[in-house]
């Protein structure tokens, strides 16, 4: 059964990121996809189309990703490179574009959807816990009300410039304010982002990576520092001009 047929399986996108169960199984091989289900009504949402191009290759509107390496790769431009603060490394071109070092057309709820077809796990773990009052942070510890912290993915770069090829670790573009110095090249944790009343919230606000902690945001930084809306601006010494086409590579951390 093809890739492609387990996931026309699903009746909504939403279903999917919410699963208990991965779409590919610990051999990278699909999963036996449910039985097609009944046509859709024409008020029904339109269901995501996944394409197969590769061997082990996949694509979902313009993302494109590999099942065996688990590399997500989607195309983005550059929007901001001086000054700050900033607060996010990607945003979609209809958020806060204002304050995103990349901007893209691809959607949030895509992009988690890939994710949980290659078997990340998301979960907040203790990263927003420096915005509860001290007394809330004790009695969560003491509790065992701990969830579990989403899995760690690298984030790369790439882009082309007068024939030549770029690629860089994705913190060598943000500036540290109170070192001078870019960030430290750190994994981003895969939180995801949630449901409300049957929206998808990064959708809405267009948060795809964030810099400063944020909620809503698919994936957060653990580094110290993150809480701090301030303290990080774009890296005009690394970061190419306002309008270059790059690709942002997601990889999974050892």
């Amino acid at each position: 059964m093809t890739f492609p047929s387990a996931f026309r399986a699903l009746t909504l996108a939403s279903c999917l990121l919410f699963a208990g169960s991965s779409a590919f199984g610990q051999n990278n091989a699909p999963a036996t996809p449910a039985p097609d289900p009944e046509p859709a009504t024409a008020a029904a949402p339109k269901k995501p189309a996944v394409t197969k191009i590769g061997e082990t290759e996949y694509r979902l509107g313009e993302i494109v990703f590999d099942a065996k390496s688990r590399e997500i790769r989607l195309p983005a431009v550059m929007n901001l490179r001086e000054g700050g603060p900033t607060e996010y490394l990607l945003v979609h071109e209809s958020g806060k574009v204002h304050e995103g070092i990349l901007t893209t057309k691809v959607k949030p709820l895509d992009l988690q959807i890939v994710m949980k077809l290659l078997r990340y796990r998301s979960g907040e773990g203790t990263l927003f816990d420096t915005f509860l009052p001290a007394e809330e942070q004790r009695r969560k510890i003491e509790g065992g009300n701990k969830s579990e912290r989403g899995d760690a993915v690298a984030i790369r770069v790439r882009w082309e410039k007068d024939g030549q090829t770029h690629e860089h670790p994705a913190a060598d573009w943000v500036l540290d304010a109170e070192s001078g110095k870019p960030m430290a090249d750190e994994p981003w944790i895969l939180t995801g982002s949630h449901l409300s009343n049957g929206t998808f919230l990064a959708d809405i606000e267009g948060s795809i990576i964030a810099i400063y902690l944020d909620q809503i945001a698919l994936l957060n930084m653990e580094r110290k520092g993150a809480e701090n809306d301030e303290r990080w601006g774009a890296n005009a010494a690394k970061t190419p001009e306002v309008g270059q086409k790059v690709t942002v590579l997601l990889q999974p951390t050892k």
